[in-house]
């Protein structure tokens, strides 16, 4: 056979492999319902992973409680080697035995050769919101780190209210890039904080949350950092104001940037049949959202906090609105928990799909439309969602 012949045929034979991958839907690692050929192909994938050092397909793991995240952070802090970069951005730390061993952690990478970018809110927000909880932060014992080895350590501190919570562990060895995001902050206090954050595990999956924040890692891994991820199965939604702006804050008006939590927020209250929502802090804005759902007569459950922490006048009087108009419905329903709860999460059930919406973002004007924010949406199986 000639070889232009044989070049065709095996271009032929490449070609209908490649369909056949892509006619699979790339899992997520809580799947409950995978057929055996699947299996198999997706063993034989993760095998071709483990030789050429990286996996492609993303793993989602939820990490309930503060002791789990932090357990979480610590872990992938003390597997970074020199010339891995992390980038720790947080709303707050706080004192306590618990961030005391984290920044202990964090001087230890960067001992190591670890490059850190350390971001925290330095807005006018955060100081105003320790001022209402009398609370203290950390901050300076970041700097110090950045003081003591510059080389290893950056601190960034905008001025734009950055509300997200995110860590990211990038390699440059085999093992995976991993990213750390959700409702937790750092400190003590948040112990017994009802709360969830997310471990996503993958190298396309944590670069397309960077970019989807518009962050530019430093670190380049080596291979090719196209999404391998399903689209509808796993979706970034995130807000970037573009600064700090007085006159839109002091009359509540949106500010400059990509906001795109609220609109994401009603699709999601547009489109099911029953929801499950654990929420902190709402305001109008965020019933207004929530009334998405219930103006089609479809069912919400909405947990908070009986006493939280900081908004208990608005959470009560949005509340008490909320049942007014649709307590006598008998689709709207208000648990209210003795614990604070902190989470940033909802469940979704429709006639052919199934949805998560969990994040950093509260139910309030100022989360929606003027904080930066990270989100995930997730479309997975599940037989009934457990308590909230």
């Amino acid at each position: 056979m000639k070889p232009k012949r044989l070049f065709g045929l095996w271009l032929a034979v490449a070609l209908f492999l490649c369909q056949q991958w892509l006619a699979y839907d790339s899992p997520l690692c809580f799947s409950t319902t995978v057929s055996q050929p699947r299996r198999k192909l997706w063993k034989e994938w993760d095998k071709i992973q483990e030789v050429s050092g990286r996996q492609k397909t993303p793993k989602l793991q939820l990490l309930t409680g503060y002791q789990a995240t932090v357990a979480a952070v610590m872990a992938e802090l003390e597997a970074c080697e020199s010339g891995d970069e992390v980038i720790f951005s947080v709303y707050v730390v706080e004192p306590g035995r618990s961030s005391e061993a984290l920044i202990a952690a964090l001087a230890a990478a960067a001992r190591r050769g670890v490059q850190l970018r350390l971001r925290t809110d330095c807005s006018v927000l955060s100081s105003f919101t320790r001022l209402c909880e009398g609370t203290t932060t950390l901050v300076h014992r970041l700097q110090q780190l950045r003081d003591e080895m510059p080389d290893s350590v950056v601190v960034e501190q905008p001025q734009i209210p950055t509300h997200a919570k995110l860590l990211t562990f990038r390699r440059k060895a085999a093992s995976p890039d991993v990213a750390i995001f959700g409702g937790i902050n750092f400190g003590d206090r948040f112990g017994s904080w009802r709360d969830f954050a997310m471990r996503l595990e993958g190298d396309a999956a944590v670069f397309d949350l960077l970019s989807s924040l518009r962050w530019r890692p430093t670190l380049v891994t080596s291979g090719v950092l196209t999404a391998d991820t399903s689209r509808r199965a796993l979706q970034f939604v995130t807000n970037q104001p573009m600064r700090w702006e007085w006159p839109a804050w002091l009359l509540s008006h949106p500010f400059q940037g990509n906001f795109d939590i609220a609109p994401e927020m009603t699709r999601f209250y547009s489109s099911f049949d029953s929801y499950r929502v654990a929420a902190s802090y709402i305001d109008e804005t965020g019933a207004a959202v929530l009334s998405k759902a219930l103006e089609r007569g479809a069912r919400v459950e909405l947990v908070m906090p009986w006493t939280p922490n900081v908004y208990a006048d608005c959470n009560a009087r949005t509340l008490g609105n909320l049942l007014g108009k649709w307590g006598a419905h008998g689709n709207f329903r208000l648990k209210l928990h003795s614990s604070m709860v902190h989470a940033k999460a909802a469940v979704a059930q429709g006639p052919s799909s199934n949805v998560a919406l969990l994040g950093s973002c509260n139910l309030r004007q100022r989360s929606l439309e003027q904080f930066e924010e990270t989100g995930l949406r997730v479309d997975y199986e599940f037989a009934s969602p457990g308590p909230l």
